[in-house]
């Protein structure tokens, strides 16, 4: 009688203190904010990023492509759930090596998908997607 007494005590007390236990990890979870990275791929040398921040509402998204040589202009297509939310020409930073795409766009209802094509001069081109 003892002991099933002493288990029955066991048991309440992790039912109470286990939900107890992950309420912080959840108050700091739903702070509004997220961050998403991924590399992208390109046909060549070059490596490419995409970094996709999404607080209050908005989604900041940073797109990078970093060449070996110095490069002209690049032409960029940004896709927001499939629909087009930049298309132009992104000219290089840093000598020539390093293109650069920032763009604010809105944080719709439920997961945000984006896809960067970059081509560059030549046959080079690169692609990332990021959801958020």
């Amino acid at each position: 009688m003892r002991f099933e007494s002493s288990a029955r005590m066991a048991l309440v007390t992790a039912l109470v203190t286990c939900p107890a236990l992950l309420l912080p990890n959840v108050a700091a979870a739903d702070d509004g904010e997220r961050e998403v990275r991924r590399a992208g791929t390109c046909t060549a040398s070059s490596t490419a990023t995409i970094r996709l921040k999404a607080d209050d509402g908005k989604i900041d998204v940073e797109f990078e492509v970093r060449t070996r040589s110095a490069t002209k202009q690049w032409r960029v297509v940004l896709l927001h759930e499939r629909r087009v939310a930049f298309q132009g020409q992104v000219k290089p930073r840093s000598g020539g090596r390093l293109i650069r795409l920032r763009r604010t766009l809105p944080d719709w209802f439920g997961k945000d998908t984006i896809v960067i094509r970059a081509t560059g001069p030549g046959i080079e081109t690169c692609r990332a997607t990021a959801t958020i």
